[in-house]
């Protein structure tokens, strides 16, 4: 049994003529922490104050997660399982028309703060903790700083991201002992129009 969208819609308030709006949504929903989805991606179970101002110029989400187990064959959410003992808390802001027009500019921090129990999946085998190095469940706290950009600069095509990763953990996949956590991604994809033949070029870094 799975679901993946089953929410209740509220709409708190609209604020002009132009209506900018505040609105919050509760249950399974769907949501994408940025652009491509590179931080976060999916339909969880959560609370979603979102909303806009200055005639859609600027929007925002603030959400919290509390992810559910996925079934192993199908990927749907498996609602016959408690929730994972994960908190994930995101911010973010959209700006239109930023630095140039045509090209909106995000961005974003996420806080995930993890504690999660031994895992079987339905085939019986261990899901969490990893089967590699000590096999032990960690607890993590991590916090992603970020800003990602779509749109485009004349003809120039671009969407970029990038992110910075600061946090803690009480033990390593491979060592027994508390660890610092600080990590970095970048990427970005430039393309651009001529006729009917759009040529993209696109880099990653971790």
């Amino acid at each position: 049994l799975g679901v993946q969208e089953l929410f209740y819609l509220k709409d708190l308030r609209t604020l002009d003529e132009r209506f900018d709006f505040d609105e919050v949504r509760i249950g399974v929903q769907p949501f994408s922490s940025d652009f491509r989805g590179f931080l976060f991606q999916d339909s969880q179970l959560g609370v979603r104050f979102f909303g806009n101002r200055d005639n859609n110029r600027w929007q925002y989400n603030i959400a919290y997660f509390r992810p559910l187990e996925k079934d192993l064959n199908s990927g749907l959410n498996d609602v016959t399982k408690a929730p994972r003992k994960e908190d994930i808390f995101i911010f973010n802001v959209y700006r239109q028309d930023f630095p140039v027009l045509g090209f909106t500019s995000q961005g974003i921090i996420l806080l995930d703060h993890n504690r999660d129990d031994k895992f079987y999946d339905s085939n019986g085998f261990l899901e969490r903790p990893a089967a590699v190095g000590i096999e032990q469940l960690r607890k993590f706290d991590v916090a992603y700083i970020g800003y990602n950009g779509d749109g485009h600069f004349g003809r120039l095509n671009l969407t970029a991201s990038v992110y910075g990763v600061i946090g803690h953990q009480d033990k390593s996949i491979f060592v027994d002992r508390s660890d610092q956590i600080r990590a970095g991604f970048a990427a970005a994809e430039a393309s651009m129009d001529f006729d009917w033949i759009r040529p993209r070029i696109s880099v990653a870094y971790a």
